[in-house]
Protein backbone atom coordinates (compact mmCIF):
# COMPACT_ATOMS: atom_id res chain seq x y z
CA UNK A 1 0.00 0.00 0.00
CA UNK A 2 1.31 3.44 -0.89
CA UNK A 3 2.19 5.90 1.85
CA UNK A 4 0.63 9.35 1.85
CA UNK A 5 3.71 11.14 0.46
CA UNK A 6 4.54 8.51 -2.20
CA UNK A 7 3.43 9.09 -5.76
CA UNK A 8 3.42 6.39 -8.42
CA UNK A 9 3.10 6.72 -12.18
CA UNK A 10 1.97 3.93 -14.46
CA UNK A 11 4.89 2.64 -16.55
CA UNK A 12 2.63 2.13 -19.57
CA UNK A 13 1.69 5.81 -19.68
CA UNK A 14 5.34 6.83 -19.40
CA UNK A 15 6.18 4.51 -22.29
CA UNK A 16 3.38 6.09 -24.35
CA UNK A 17 4.73 9.57 -23.61
CA UNK A 18 8.25 8.52 -24.62
CA UNK A 19 7.04 6.96 -27.89
CA UNK A 20 4.93 10.01 -28.74
CA UNK A 21 7.86 12.30 -28.05
CA UNK A 22 10.20 10.33 -30.31
CA UNK A 23 7.66 10.54 -33.17
CA UNK A 24 7.09 14.28 -32.86
CA UNK A 25 10.52 15.56 -31.92
CA UNK A 26 13.64 14.42 -33.76
CA UNK A 27 15.98 15.69 -31.04
CA UNK A 28 16.01 15.10 -27.32
CA UNK A 29 16.47 18.83 -26.71
CA UNK A 30 12.98 19.54 -28.03
CA UNK A 31 11.63 16.55 -26.10
CA UNK A 32 13.09 17.92 -22.88
CA UNK A 33 11.61 21.34 -23.58
CA UNK A 34 8.15 19.85 -24.10
CA UNK A 35 8.42 17.80 -20.92
CA UNK A 36 9.57 20.84 -18.93
CA UNK A 37 6.73 23.01 -20.28
CA UNK A 38 4.24 20.32 -19.25
CA UNK A 39 5.86 20.05 -15.82
CA UNK A 40 5.67 23.81 -15.29
CA UNK A 41 1.98 23.89 -16.30
CA UNK A 42 1.12 21.03 -13.96
CA UNK A 43 2.90 22.68 -11.02
CA UNK A 44 0.39 25.56 -10.81
CA UNK A 45 -1.60 24.07 -7.87
CA UNK A 46 1.58 23.69 -5.81
CA UNK A 47 2.64 27.27 -6.57
CA UNK A 48 -0.67 28.71 -5.43
CA UNK A 49 -0.67 26.43 -2.37
CA UNK A 50 2.85 27.51 -1.39
CA UNK A 51 1.92 31.18 -1.83
CA UNK A 52 -1.12 30.70 0.41
CA UNK A 53 0.98 28.91 3.05
CA UNK A 54 3.51 31.73 3.06
CA UNK A 55 0.70 34.27 3.42
CA UNK A 56 -0.81 32.37 6.37
CA UNK A 57 2.28 31.26 8.29
CA UNK A 58 4.85 34.00 7.76
CA UNK A 59 4.51 37.29 9.65
CA UNK A 60 5.88 39.76 7.11
CA UNK A 61 6.10 38.38 3.59
CA UNK A 62 6.97 41.49 1.61
CA UNK A 63 7.52 40.46 -2.00
CA UNK A 64 8.23 36.81 -1.15
CA UNK A 65 4.78 35.57 -2.08
CA UNK A 66 5.08 37.11 -5.55
CA UNK A 67 8.52 35.61 -6.17
CA UNK A 68 7.32 31.98 -5.92
CA UNK A 69 7.45 30.45 -9.39
CA UNK A 70 8.17 27.21 -11.23
CA UNK A 71 11.37 27.33 -13.25
CA UNK A 72 13.61 24.96 -15.15
CA UNK A 73 16.98 23.89 -13.88
CA UNK A 74 19.82 25.24 -15.97
CA UNK A 75 21.19 21.73 -16.50
CA UNK A 76 19.71 18.32 -17.03
CA UNK A 77 20.10 15.62 -14.39
CA UNK A 78 22.56 12.75 -14.81
CA UNK A 79 20.02 10.81 -16.90
CA UNK A 80 19.60 13.77 -19.32
CA UNK A 81 16.07 14.58 -18.13
CA UNK A 82 14.77 18.08 -17.40
CA UNK A 83 14.09 19.27 -13.88
CA UNK A 84 11.62 21.87 -12.70
CA UNK A 85 11.91 23.61 -9.36
CA UNK A 86 9.28 25.44 -7.37
CA UNK A 87 10.40 28.23 -5.11
CA UNK A 88 11.47 31.85 -5.06
CA UNK A 89 12.97 33.12 -8.26
CA UNK A 90 15.05 36.24 -7.91
CA UNK A 91 16.05 37.43 -11.34
CA UNK A 92 18.07 40.65 -11.56
CA UNK A 93 17.05 43.21 -14.17
CA UNK A 94 18.89 43.35 -17.49
CA UNK A 95 20.73 46.54 -16.54
CA UNK A 96 23.10 44.37 -14.46
CA UNK A 97 24.02 42.02 -17.31
CA UNK A 98 27.60 42.02 -18.51
CA UNK A 99 28.09 43.72 -21.84
CA UNK A 100 30.25 42.28 -24.61
CA UNK A 101 33.86 43.32 -24.24
CA UNK A 102 33.45 44.27 -20.56
CA UNK A 103 36.62 44.36 -18.50
CA UNK A 104 37.18 42.19 -15.45
CA UNK A 105 36.59 45.18 -13.15
CA UNK A 106 33.25 45.99 -14.85
CA UNK A 107 32.13 42.36 -14.52
CA UNK A 108 33.05 42.33 -10.84
CA UNK A 109 31.15 45.58 -10.24
CA UNK A 110 28.09 44.16 -12.03
CA UNK A 111 28.27 40.99 -9.93
CA UNK A 112 28.32 43.08 -6.75
CA UNK A 113 25.33 45.10 -7.99
CA UNK A 114 23.41 41.90 -8.79
CA UNK A 115 24.13 40.51 -5.32
CA UNK A 116 23.03 43.73 -3.60
CA UNK A 117 19.86 43.82 -5.70
CA UNK A 118 19.04 40.18 -4.89
CA UNK A 119 19.40 40.78 -1.14
CA UNK A 120 16.79 43.55 -1.33
CA UNK A 121 14.28 41.15 -2.90
CA UNK A 122 12.24 39.02 -0.52
CA UNK A 123 12.85 35.79 -2.46
CA UNK A 124 16.44 35.91 -1.25
CA UNK A 125 15.28 35.30 2.32
CA UNK A 126 13.15 32.21 1.60
CA UNK A 127 15.98 29.93 2.74
CA UNK A 128 15.89 31.34 6.28
CA UNK A 129 12.11 31.25 6.40
CA UNK A 130 12.11 27.61 5.29
CA UNK A 131 15.01 26.16 7.29
CA UNK A 132 15.47 28.58 10.19
CA UNK A 133 18.43 30.68 11.26
CA UNK A 134 20.48 31.78 14.24
CA UNK A 135 20.49 35.59 14.58
CA UNK A 136 23.98 37.06 14.47
CA UNK A 137 25.49 33.57 14.80
CA UNK A 138 24.66 33.24 18.50
CA UNK A 139 21.67 32.81 20.71
CA UNK A 140 18.68 30.62 20.13
CA UNK A 141 18.07 28.97 16.78
CA UNK A 142 14.91 30.28 15.16
CA UNK A 143 13.15 27.23 13.68
CA UNK A 144 12.07 27.25 10.06
CA UNK A 145 8.50 26.84 8.90
CA UNK A 146 9.13 23.84 6.63
CA UNK A 147 6.64 24.92 3.98
CA UNK A 148 8.03 22.93 1.04
CA UNK A 149 7.38 19.45 2.51
CA UNK A 150 3.92 20.60 3.61
CA UNK A 151 3.11 21.89 0.12
CA UNK A 152 4.43 18.70 -1.46
CA UNK A 153 2.31 16.44 0.70
CA UNK A 154 -0.78 18.65 0.27
CA UNK A 155 -0.58 19.31 -3.48
CA UNK A 156 1.80 16.64 -4.86
CA UNK A 157 -0.88 14.19 -5.96
CA UNK A 158 -2.82 16.96 -7.70
CA UNK A 159 0.32 18.00 -9.60
CA UNK A 160 1.15 14.43 -10.61
CA UNK A 161 -2.40 13.77 -11.81
CA UNK A 162 -2.16 16.75 -14.17
CA UNK A 163 1.36 15.96 -15.36
CA UNK A 164 0.51 13.33 -18.00
CA UNK A 165 -2.28 15.43 -19.52
CA UNK A 166 -0.11 18.57 -19.68
CA UNK A 167 2.83 16.78 -21.29
CA UNK A 168 0.46 15.12 -23.75
CA UNK A 169 -1.06 18.52 -24.57
CA UNK A 170 2.43 19.91 -25.29
CA UNK A 171 3.20 16.95 -27.55
CA UNK A 172 -0.09 17.37 -29.38
CA UNK A 173 0.47 21.12 -29.80
CA UNK A 174 3.92 20.56 -31.31
CA UNK A 175 2.67 17.72 -33.49
CA UNK A 176 -0.09 19.91 -34.92
CA UNK A 177 2.49 22.53 -35.86
CA UNK A 178 4.41 19.86 -37.77
CA UNK A 179 1.30 18.39 -39.40
CA UNK A 180 1.42 15.10 -37.46
CA UNK A 181 -1.89 13.85 -36.06
CA UNK A 182 -1.91 12.26 -32.61
CA UNK A 183 -4.99 10.56 -31.20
Amino acid sequence: MAKKDEIYLDQKTLRDVRNSLSKVFPTTRKQNSAIARGMIKSSKPMITGLKNMIKLEAKDTGKLKNSIKAFRAKRLDKYKRPSVFIGPKVKPPTKFKDKKGATQAERKANAEKRAAWAKKQSGYYFYWLEYGFQPFGKGDLKPGLGLLPKATSAYGNQVMSQLYNNIYAEIKKSANKQGIKIK
